[in-house]
Order: structure tokens, then C-alpha cells, then sequence
């Protein structure tokens, strides 16, 4: 292949991708990050102005800023959106899709979506393609894709691009591409904003044709800032954490459950006096033995090996603290002789030895500071980061990357540990969608490593799950006796841990399994699970609560999380946040008038509680000026100054 053609401008790129493939283009783009801005809003306005062009997208996880649905979160939601995503060109097509005001001419597909964005879209919700992470790239190739594009990072010498946050599907794409027998056009659009990283995203310049280069309209990485981990996400994060085992290999998702569990293996690992404290106080060993047969206590002394579709920031943590350590290698002799102790990589002359790999990753986004963190890495740091196919790390099928004598060598003692929604008390989880058939995220690879950790020596899946939901102004148990849909089938069930404890349920007769996650829930709905379940057959009808599982309630937990430390050693942003200190506390006084405004006698009380909210003190007159109601017109205005001030005096 010859030298790409380079443009500045994306509108001329625009102009030759019609001239290459014509006006019915099928356009591929990858899940999250490494969508290129510049040039799909170029291509959609084009397609929005000429109706002779059909334009299909297929991708996943169209990243949109948050907007908020209420006037109070509007106000809230502004200015720190704003001071996020202001200079980042927003995606268009996404905007679009989201508000259902896409052209005739223009349809989007997608096999993930940002969780909970598109429920209630029933475009979208037509249009998503159901299929497993490692069967994505298959699945949409079928739709006819001919253009692909792609954000990438350049090399200092100009001779390579990094598909960084992306070689997921388009390592495997590029190949797939070149081999269809009609027109295609790859593009890559360059961004120095991206971290540049080597080893297999590294891509020679020529395996794209058009390259969209314009240092002048870089922009900022789009960041998914951390959430808030709460009391009860730190519980589930400590119990998993009691299931890592040294010189194994982990795999986590985003979302404030893997933050915790980060947290709490890196407590096991620089305060271990502290951690076994805590482990003795739950009493881990004695109430789940689970956790003594499969996991560990010690500290990490040869450390973890991170095989994870989704490198999340947390392994970047993990590094620093001295946990991801463990180095596989790309040779299986050497890999398997290290694995039975006969060599020591450190100190072995072997070609490879100097270069293994602490990390296997297929997409990443996270934070501003991750992104930070990854530019900042050093030259040796960034060399044991692989970032790879997919169909690498999802399954253990040989592919050109290593094949499945390999993968099983490097993938000793795995923990795959996802989060889920919900889970029947037979064991299947729901993770992606509702009973209706609405789909609130997408199945992802969490199919793909359920069932590897099947098939690998050693391993194990961990699914994590609260044990219960607010909704509509009600408690709701998250563990159910029955559901219409799962995401897990039963006869994959392995272990699940909440806030209450650990299940294990591998090999486990339906009974025990009952029993098992019936021990874990929410005791004001242990009751009525176990009464279906005898009434159903699958539970003796003389077996009865034993009292250790009644202690399963909110005001326990909240007395065992002080016993922990409380939120001086389990803080609910451990790795920083985005939001100002004022943010943090207007954010957790709206999250509170939200809840308690979910039925309609709770809101007649709020209203009533907010007439003699009486004056601002000077404190809560500076977080009333941050919602720019300081100073309120109108009687919507002031009905909204005295909710916030209700619901910042609230306990």
C-alpha cells in the first residue's frame, strides 16, 4: 500500500471518500474514544445538506456530554459540563440520534450503548445489534461496511499511528476491510491529545489511505469522570478484593464498583495490617469459604497480570501501587516454565524476557487525569502495556497475536469480575436490558469472560451487584426469584458478591444456590425470595432464615463500614474527582431531593418543607449562586432556591 493522502481540512477528506465509494456509505467507527470528531460531523453535515447520500453508522458507545433532565440539574450540570467538554467538539450524528432527529437518510446502529441513554429511543432501540464483543466486528462487517476511520495518535517521526484507545476492532478490521471485493476507504484523523502507545496498536502510516491531519483543530479527549463509591459499593469492592490471588491475572469494568474493588486491593497491598483487620472483622474465612479456598491475604509479591477488554484507569492505579507487576510473555515454552517455577524471568537470558507485559487491554476512557497518567508514563511503563485485538483477550481461540495454549500459559489464576443489574436466585444475571426487550447498555465481552472462566484451570468469574435499588421512591431488592431476560444463563453461574457477602454457586445444586444468594440479599426481602422458591419446589419446605442473615440491613452495613474506617479510609472519591468540594456537596444534596421527590406524597412534603426554608446562610448562599439562584425572579426560581436549601439542611 502506498503513502496515504493527508488533508487539513475535513470536508476536502469528505470529498474523496464520496469520490472512493460513492454515496452509499456503510461507515465503521469504533466503540468510545477513538471516534474521529472532525471528521464524522464533516461527513454527517454533508450527508444532513445532500439527501442523495445514505449514510449508515455502525459503532458503539457514542460518547454524549451529560445534559440533565431537570431544571435544578440543568443548573447543576452547566457550568461543570462546560468546564469539561466545552472545547471538545460534540458528536453530532449522536446529539441527533438521541433526540430522534435524524435525516431519513441517515440511520445508526449500535451493540452498545452508554448505559441508560437510549431506553425509552425507540429509533435507537430498533436499530441496536445484539451480539457478543468478540462476534461485533463479524456483525457488523455483515452490514456492509466501507469506509472505516479512526482517531489516532502520530509518531514523533511520522512513520507510524497508534490506534491507542482502539485497536479493539480495528486491528482485525483493517485486515477484514482489504479483503472485501468492493470499494473501501480507511481514515485515520490524528489528535497529539491521545497517548501514543506502541507494541500492537502501533500501525504503519500506509495501512490507512486518507489521514485528516490539522495540528490547529486538535481537541481535548472526551473524559468519563469517576463516580462516587458509596458504603455499599466499598463492601462489594473488600469482598471481591478477598478473591484476588497472587500471580494471577484480573479482569475489571468502569464504574464505581471496579474503583472499588481497586481501592480495596490496593489497601490489601500497602496497609495489609488494616485490610486483615477488617477481613477478620466481616469474618471472610468462617462465613465465606469461597474466599479461603480461591483468594489470598497477603500482600502481592508477584503481583497481577491485567487481561481486561477495557483498560480502565484503575489499572494505571494498580501499577503505581505496585500490584501489576505480573509479566507474561509471548513465547509458551518460556510462559509455561515460568508458570512451574523453573525460570525467573528477571533474571533469564531469553529473547523475550526483556519484553513482557504487565497489561492486555482493548479500549480504554476514563478521566482527565488517566489520560494524563498514560502520557506521562515512562518509556519501560508504556512498553508492558499492550493494547490489542479484542479477539485476543475476549476468548481463548488462537489468533495472530497468540493462540490458546498461550492464552491459558499467561491467564494463570484469573479473576473476570463484571457488574451486573440484577440476579434470579437460580443464578442467571441480567446486565444489559429489561424484561420489555429494552436495552439499557449491551452485553459487551461480560458473556465472553463469564464463560472463559469456565474453561480456564483456576479461574473464576465474580459478578457484583447491590443488593437492592431505589425506584419510584421504593427499596427494590436486586435479587429476584424470577426475571424476563438474562444476560448470564444459569448453567454459567459461578460466584456473586454484594454488600452482604459472597456466593458461591459454581457446581451448586439449585437449592444451595438459592440458599446461597437469599444469604447475600437484602434481609427485608429474604422472606418472599424464599417463600418462591419453596413454593416453586427448588427449597425444602422446614428450611428457615437463620438469624446471622436478618443482620443483612442498611443501618448493620452502615455500622460495620464505621468499623472499616468509614470515609476516612474508604473515601467515595479515592482517586479524585472532577467536581469542586461545592459541587460534591450540591451534588449529594440533589441526589437526595431527587429520592425523596420520586412519589407524589413525596413531593407534597418537600413542597410544604421548602415554604419555611426561611434565609440563606453565607455558606449556603455561595452553593445557591453556583445554581445561579443567589438571587431568584420568578416563582419557579424561588420554589427552586428553597428546595436546594431544604435539601442541603436535610440529614
Amino acid at each position: 500500500m502506498g503513502e496515504p493522502v493527508s488533508y487539513q481540512d475535513a470536508d476536502q477528506c469528505v470529498d474523496q471518500v464520496i469520490e472512493r465509494v460513492g454515496k452509499n456509505i456503510v461507515l465503521g467507527l469504533p466503540l468510545g474514544l477513538g471516534k474521529p470528531l472532525r471528521f464524522v460531523n464533516a461527513l454527517y453535515a454533508r450527508a444532513q445538506r445532500d439527501p442523495t447520500i445514505k449514510l449508515h453508522i455502525v459503532t458503539a458507545l457514542s460518547l454524549l456530554a451529560p445534559a440533565g433532565g431537570s431544571s435544578l440539574e440543568r443548573r447543576f450540570m452547566g457550568p461543570f459540563v462546560e468546564r469539561l467538554y466545552g472545547d471538545i467538539p460534540e458528536l453530532a450524528y449522536a446529539r441527533d440520534a438521541q433526540a430522534n432527529r435524524l435525516p431519513d437518510n441517515v440511520t445508526v446502529s449500535e451493540f452498545f450503548f452508554q448505559a441508560g441513554n437510549l431506553k425509552n429511543n425507540t429509533d435507537q432501540q430498533r436499530h441496536y445489534i445484539c451480539t457478543n464483543y468478540t462476534h461485533a466486528l463479524r456483525d457488523l462487517m455483515a452490514q456492509g461496511i466501507n469506509v472505516l476511520a479512526q482517531l489516532v495518535a502520530p509518531d514523533e517521526q511520522g512513520e507510524a499511528v497508534s490506534l491507542s484507545c482502539n485497536p479493539d476492532m480495528t486491528l482485525d478490521a483493517l485486515l477484514w476491510l482489504r479483503e472485501q471485493p468492493y470499494a473501501t476507504v480507511c481514515v485515520a484523523e490524528t489528535n497529539r491529545h491521545l497517548p501514543y502507545l506502541g507494541n500492537d496498536a502501533a500501525v504503519a502510516r500506509t495501512d490507512f489511505d486518507l489521514l485528516l491531519e490539522n495540528p490547529d483543530t486538535e481537541y481535548p479527549l472526551f473524559s468519563a469522570p469517576q463516580t462516587p463509591i458509596s458504603s455499599e459499593d466499598h463492601l462489594i469492592g473488600f469482598y471481591a478484593s478477598c478473591l484476588l490471588k497472587d500471580a494471577g491475572t484480573l479482569q475489571i469494568g468502569i464504574g464505581s464498583l471496579g474503583a472499588a474493588l481497586v481501592h480495596s486491593t490496593l489497601l490489601r497491598q500497602r496497609d495489609n495490617a488494616r485490610w486483615q483487620a477488617i477481613y477478620q472483622d466481616l469474618q471472610v474465612a468462617e462465613r465465606f469459604p469461597v474466599a479461603e479456598q480461591w483468594g489470598d491475604t497477603q500482600p502481592f509479591s508477584q503481583g497481577l497480570y491485567g487481561c481486561s477488554e477495557m483498560m480502565v484507569d484503575g489499572f494505571i492505579y494498580l501499577m503505581e501501587g505496585d500490584v501489576l507487576k505480573r509479566r507474561v510473555f509471548a513465547d509458551a515454552d518460556f510462559q509455561e516454565a515460568i508458570n512451574r517455577g523453573e525460570i525467573d524471568p528477571e533474571s533469564s537470558d531469553h529473547p523475550d524476557a526483556a519484553k513482557g507485559m504487565v497489561m492486555h487491554g482493548g479500549f480504554y476512557v476514563g478521566p482527565r487525569r488517566f489520560y494524563d497518567k498514560l502520557h506521562a508514563l515512562s518509556d519501560a511503563e508504556r512498553a508492558s502495556i499492550n493494547m490489542t485485538s479484542v479477539n485476543y483477550i475476549n476468548d481463548l481461540y488462537d489468533h495472530r497475536f497468540g493462540n490458546q495454549r498461550l492464552k491459558v500459559a499467561q491467564r494463570q489464576h484469573a479473576r473476570f469480575i463484571n457488574s451486573a443489574m440484577l440476579c434470579t436466585i437460580d443464578g442467571a444475571v441480567v446486565s444489559d436490558g429489561l424484561e420489555d426487550g429494552r436495552v439499557i447498555s449491551g452485553v459487551g465481552g461480560q458473556y465472553n469472560f463469564v464463560a472463559m472462566a469456565h474453561e480456564l484451570s483456576g479461574a473464576r468469574s465474580v459478578i457484583t451487584l447491590r443488593s437492592t435499588r431505589e425506584s419510584g421512591g421504593e427499596t427494590r431488592s436486586n435479587i429476584l426469584f424470577s426475571y424476563g431476560h438474562c444476560t448470564i444463563p444459569r448453567h454459567l453461574r459461578d460466584i456473586v458478591v454484594t454488600e452482604y457477602g459472597i456466593a458461591d454457586l459454581r457446581g451448586r445444586s439449585d437449592e444451595e444456590v438459592c440458599l446461597a444468594l437469599i444469604a447475600i440479599a437484602d434481609a427485608r426481602f429474604q422472606s418472599e425470595l424464599l417463600a418462591q422458591a419453596k413454593d416453586a419446589g427448588k427449597v425444602a419446605a422446614d428450611v428457615e432464615i437463620p438469624a446471622l442473615w436478618r443482620d443483612n440491613t442498611p443501618e448493620q452495613l452502615a455500622q460495620q463500614f464505621e468499623r472499616m474506617g468509614g470515609e476516612q479510609v474508604f473515601s467515595r472519591f479515592p482517586f479524585g474527582t472532577d467536581f469542586t468540594d461545592e459541587e460534591l456537596t450540591l451534588g449529594k444534596a440533589l441526589k437526595q431531593l431527587k429520592a425523596r421527590t420520586a412519589t407524589r406524597s413525596g413531593k407534597l412534603k418537600a413542597l410544604l418543607g421548602a415554604l419555611s426554608a426561611g434565609q440563606a446562610s453565607d455558606a449556603e448562599q455561595s452553593l445557591l449562586a453556583r445554581l445561579e439562584l443567589d438571587r431568584p425572579s420568578g416563582w419557579n426560581e424561588h420554589l427552586e432556591r428553597r428546595l436546594v436549601l431544604q435539601a442541603l439542611r436535610s440529614k
